[in-house]
């Protein structure tokens, strides 16, 4: 599957930083779907960064989690992975406590979609 990503910014000001809250193994291979002078930064858990990040993926949080992430990070934007097979209930959660999407699959293809969407929208 082949993805379109976004051009290379031509300042280091447009430089973008992305916080996967992730586990070791999961969305190893984001950086292959996202433009190449993007930094992700990959934290098992929620931990402090040195720069705040432009975006943040949080794998599998609760409500709480997500109103804490968007409380660390105001200026961030903030997205949701959930599992494909998760109830309509916790999406609706989810976007509630602050997220700005909400991803229900575990292809990182379609993850890094979403992150790129959401940059576009902060650039808007």
């Amino acid at each position: 599957m082949d993805i379109l990503t976004l051009p290379r910014s031509a300042s280091d000001l447009d430089h973008v930083t992305v916080l996967l809250a992730a586990g070791d193994t999961r969305f190893a291979d984001i950086t292959r779907y996202l433009p190449q002078d993007w930094t992700v930064l990959r934290r098992p858990t929620h931990e402090p960064v040195v720069r705040q990040p432009d975006i943040v993926v949080l794998d599998d949080p609760g409500p709480r989690a997500v109103t804490a992430a968007c409380l660390r990070h105001p200026a961030s934007a903030i997205v949701v992975v959930l599992s494909p097979y998760s109830d309509h209930q916790e999406v609706v959660d989810v976007l509630e406590a602050g997220a700005d999407a909400c991803v229900r699959s575990n292809t990182t293809a379609v993850v890094a979609a979403h992150v790129e969407a959401c940059r576009r929208r902060q650039a808007a």
